[in-house]
């Protein structure tokens, strides 16, 4: 009964609880190969959402970037191109696969964009190392979605002069995308620094040798409509629910006591959870948590309030009388009802209480649980990771406001998220005041000093722009803006971590004082305070990976201790450089390294973890004016298909006290079947091409993957 009440409540809403969509493949744990899926399958399925990324899977973004740390994003010729190709155009995008690229965001529309400059700006998308591209359209039809086969909702264009791209594309060894104009080429050949706007793209890239389908316009996708189904019938469960057991009924719950709502033991997984909750009042949407326990896990995956938890914030938000409907989680204030359509797998048991901290009684909470038996959906435990969801809050105070003068504030970013272990974040949602939109997004993964992930534009990271709106679509839009209420879901291209995660937001607000702050009930307009709300996956593991050598280049010592050689030395010396900066801490991560440079080969050995499932290294460079580089990597002198690629963000040179941003961590992956039962290797690294003709190295770090 309760079920079929949740579907007429529903209904008046728009949304039906059953899934209307094809079943899928049930018995994940004897799906085929690598356990890798790409394009509009891995879209579709999301089923998967729980699976571990095979070892050396990771998310990865390419921007214009500003690298003296400021706001010029949008500058032609030293943040916008990547570099102008044998044509002439201007290429934003250039990875080396296996790889597909999930999203893209663009602001190159509006009055100081490129935009002004043509009409007839084409962008071009050329795969695998092929000379012709294999899509050539008009950048405004192909944002529009009026280049088949891509269309909407994949693609979707603003009136504020944004665009979102959702249409995947696979590609087995490159794929490069390049904007064509006679108007760029123009700015190009005069060296104008004309500002064209900017952009993200998010990527996935696989271990070397992954059996990727590169995308081809010709070949039928079946998964395509189904996803489109999914999209255009947001708010109902995506997945599909042939076998799926219903737990249902109503609880009251006073002041101060909880309920527990799921008690079951056994192998299973949680498909949907729906609720509706009288009185559906501020007092109760505010101070109502949910708590959710896994198996034997020694905390809580989940404890929060159920505000925050299904996408409405908190008591200063002011949002508890709004309604948000997304992919995978949303709630009505008019219908009093939430709903959550994350997989949540449990191997032993498996508990839901719901929490009563509010002063006012609940006179009824009416819930339905879906859960799909292992028969249906049988996960593998040692490849997949346990539901969680976290709130961190944080706030940054202010110095005495002077008129005329900037504030400033006591540390130069926020933090949204951490967490320890090996797992994958699948979304965030952004709640804010006074925090200004300029700031960027600094992801930290698995201990890097180089954010893998940087962003232009705290907006853009939520796939906004100018400022953002109310939009609400299946993977992103926001209840007021893009810092207010923002929410991303990354289903696609999630933030994998194998050892740590660390995300931050930079602070900007001080730096742009004719900006007045975004207000918050009960903030002053010197405190920055930000809430991200956070779902993710983690493995009931320690640690996916660990370092098991280091070898310190320009040290004698440690060089003699790993066999080090070098051919072609160009020069040895000792710089005092900075990571990646924020904008209102010029040079914040600086720092002093000896190394060396050549134009032929650096060989070293490495220990590694002869039980290793595969290899990474981190090799610590200063990218200062050497723009792309591209080596060569041998192991026991093999040479691996897949060479190590680095495409710097920018040519851009220092600009004012800002230093440029010269060191920097690049990583590659070393596949499993090169390293395998081995305790040590032999590492050849063999320069190909830079733009100073010559590669360098100061640091070099080896991780072995497994436990």
């Amino acid at each position: 009964m309760i079920y079929k009440l949740f579907n007429q409540a529903a209904k008046r809403i728009g949304v039906l609880i059953p899934a209307l969509f094809v079943a899928s493949a049930p018995l994940l744990a004897q799906e085929r190969g690598t356990g890798i899926l790409t394009g509009f399958e891995q879209m579709y399925k999301i089923e998967r959402l729980p699976l571990l990324y095979p070892n050396g899977t990771k998310k990865n973004r390419l921007i214009s970037y500003d690298a003296t740390g400021g706001n010029g994003f949008g500058l032609l010729m030293n943040t916008f191109k990547k570099y102008v190709d044998e044509n002439g155009d201007v290429v934003i995008f250039d990875a080396y696969g296996p790889g597909c690229l999930y999203r893209q965001q663009m602001n190159i529309w509006g009055s100081k964009g490129v935009g002004t400059l043509s009409n007839s700006i084409r962008i071009k998308y050329y795969f695998d190392e092929e000379q012709e591209p294999r899509i050539n359209a008009s950048v405004n039809d192909f944002f529009n979605g009026d280049d088949a086969p891509v269309d909407t909702p994949f693609a979707f264009k603003s009136a504020k002069q944004f665009a979102i791209l959702y249409y995947p594309f696979t590609f087995q060894k490159r794929l490069k995308v390049a904007l064509s104009d006679t108007a760029l080429k123009r700015l190009v050949k005069e060296n104008i620094d004309q500002s064209c706007n900017w952009y993200q793209y998010d990527y996935l890239t696989y271990p070397a040798g992954t059996p990727a389908v590169t995308w081809s316009a010709s070949r039928p996708d079946v998964y395509k409509s189904r996803v489109r189904e999914q999209w255009l019938h947001q708010g109902n469960n995506p997945q599909p629910s042939a076998g799926d057991q219903v737990s249902e009924g109503k609880v009251q719950i006073a002041p101060g006591s909880s309920a527990v709502i799921f008690d079951k033991k056994g192998k299973a997984s949680i498909a949907a959870i729906h609720l509706k909750l009288e009185p559906f009042t501020e007092e109760t949407f505010y101070h109502t948590c949910i708590r959710m326990s896994w198996d034997n896990l020694a905390q809580p995956a989940v404890d929060v309030p159920v505000s925050y938890f299904f996408g409405g914030g908190g008591w200063k938000d002011q949002f508890s009388s709004k309604a948000l409907r997304s992919l995978l989680f949303g709630f009505d204030a008019q219908a009093h009802s939430f709903y959550c359509y994350f997989p949540m797998p449990y191997f032993e048991k498996a508990k839901i209480e719901i929490v009563n901290k509010s002063a006012a009684p609940i006179d009824e909470l009416a819930y339905a649980i879906s859960v799909k038996p292992a028969s249906v959906m049988n996960y593998p435990e040692n490849k997949t990771g346990y539901f969680m969801a976290k709130l961190t809050t944080d706030s940054c105070s202010g110095g005495a406001k002077v008129v005329g003068a900037p504030k400033v504030y006591s540390k130069p970013f926020e933090t949204a998220f951490k967490e320890t272990g090996h797992g994958h974040v699948v979304a965030l949602e952004m709640f804010s005041g006074n925090y200004w939109e300029d700031g960027d997004e600094f992801t930290y993964i698995d201990g890097s000093n180089t954010p893998q992930i940087h962003g232009d534009g705290t907006e853009d990271d939520f796939n906004q722009g100018w400022a953002g709106g109310k939009y609400q679509k299946p993977l992103w839009g926001a209840l007021e803006n893009g810092v207010k209420g923002a929410y991303r879901i990354h289903l696609n291209e999630p933030y994998i971590f194998y050892d740590s995660i660390e995300m931050r937001f930079e602070n900007t607000f001080s730096k742009y004082k004719e900006n007045s702050p975004r207000a918050r009930m009960g903030t002053l307009d010197t405190l920055i305070e930000t809430e991200f709300m956070v779902w993710y996956y983690k493995a009931n593991t320690s640690f996916a990976m660990h370092q098991t050598d280091s070898i310190d280049i320009g040290n004698t010592v440690s060089e003699k201790q790993h066999r080090f050689s070098i051919t072609g030395q160009t020069r040895r010396e000792t710089l005092t450089d900075c990571f990646d900066s924020y904008e209102s801490a010029d040079n914040y991560s600086e720092n002093k390294d000896d190394g060396r440079a050549f134009n032929k080969a650096i060989a070293f050995n490495a220990a590694i973890n002869p039980r290793n499932q595969g290899v990474r290294l981190r090799n610590k460079i200063n990218r200062k004016g050497n723009g792309i580089q591209l080596a060569n990597v041998y192991v026991d002198g093999v040479k691996i298909p897949q060479p190590w690629y680095i495409l710097t963000y920018s040519d851009q040179t220092a600009k004012g006290s800002r230093s440029f941003d010269g060191w920097f961590e690049s990583e590659y992956e070393i596949p499993e079947r090169y390293t395998k039962n081995k305790k040590n290797i032999r590492v050849r690294i063999e320069y190909v091409r830079a733009a100073n003709q010559e590669l360098n190295s100061y640091f070099m770090k080896v991780f072995s993957y497994g436990l």
